[in-house]
C-alpha cells in the first residue's frame, strides 16, 4: 500500500503539472483527462474483490502493481504531441492498479489479521495511505528538479517562474520511470500475501472451539461418554 500510494500520487503530481504546463490545459480540461483514474477506482472495486475471491491475494496484487507500473511507463512516454486517448489510458491502467491493490490489501488486513491485532493492522494501513502520497511527491518534486537539464533557465510569467515544457518533459522521462520501479517493489512485497483468504479462514479453530479451547472431536466424545 506504501509503494502503490506513492507512486500512484507521485505520478498524479507529475501529470498535473504535464497537462497545465506543458499542454497548457485548464483546470477542467486537465481533470477530464484524468477522470479515468477516479472512474476505475470505483468501477474496479466491485470487481477486485471477485478476484480476490477468485484468485487469492497475491495474485490479484500483483497483477494489480503490474497494472500500477504499465500505467507509470505510458505517462512516461508523454511529450507535446500526446493524443487524449493516450493520456486517458495511462491515467485507466493506473487507476485501475491502484483500486485494485486498495481493496485487496483491505480484505487481507480484515479477514488475515488476528482480533486481537485489529488495532495494531489498522492503524499501519491508515500509516502508509499517508506517508505515500507525501513520500510520492517529495520524490517526484526531488527527482523532476534533479533530472531536469540545467542549461536552459526558466522563462519568467505572470504567475511565476515557468520551466521550457521540452525541460519537463525532459525531466518527466526520467521521474516517471522512478516511480514505476517504486511500484515494482511493492509487486515484489505482494509475493508474500496469501494465495487465498478461504483456505488461511478454512485453517482457523471455528469460534466455538476457540471459546472451550479444545477440539470438536473431544468434546463430543465427552458429551457422548456423559449421556451413557
Amino acid at each position: 500500500m506504501l509503494s502503490a500510494s506513492a507512486a500512484m500520487f507521485g505520478a498524479l503530481f507529475v501529470g498535473t503539472y504535464f497537462l497545465q504546463d506543458v499542454l497548457a490545459l485548464d483546470p477542467l480540461q486537465s481533470g477530464l483527462r484524468a477522470l479515468p483514474l477516479a472512474v476505475m477506482m470505483v468501477l474496479g472495486a466491485p470487481a477486485a474483490a471477485v478476484l480476490q475471491r477468485r484468485h487469492g491475494a497475491r495474485r490479484t496484487t500483483m497483477a494489480a502493481m503490474a497494472l500500477v507500473v504499465l500505467g507509470i511507463l505510458v505517462l512516461s512516454s508523454l511529450d507535446r504531441t500526446a493524443s487524449t486517448p493516450v493520456i486517458c489510458g495511462g491515467f485507466l491502467l493506473l487507476g485501475t492498479g491502484f483500486g485494485t491493490v486498495m481493496v485487496t490489501a483491505t480484505a487481507v488486513i480484515v479477514h488475515q489479521a488476528p482480533m486481537e491485532h485489529a488495532g495494531v493492522t489498522g492503524g499501519l494501513q491508515q500509516t502508509a495511505m499517508n506517508i505515500g502520497p507525501m513520500l510520492g511527491a517529495a520524490v517526484a518534486t526531488m527527482l523532476m528538479t534533479l533530472t531536469a537539464p540545467a542549461s536552459t533557465g526558466t522563462e519568467p510569467t505572470a504567475g511565476g517562474p515557468h520551466v521550457p515544457p521540452e525541460v519537463f518533459t525532459s525531466a518527466m522521462g526520467a521521474t516517471l520511470p522512478a516511480l514505476a520501479a517504486l511500484a515494482a517493489l511493492g509487486a515484489l512485497a505482494a509475493a508474500v500475501l496469501p494465495r487465498r483468504a478461504q483456505g488461511a479462514k478454512a485453517s482457523r479453530p471455528s469460534t466455538s472451539t476457540a471459546r472451550d479451547g479444545r477440539e470438536p472431536g473431544r468434546a463430543t466424545t465427552r458429551t457422548a461418554g456423559a449421556g451413557e
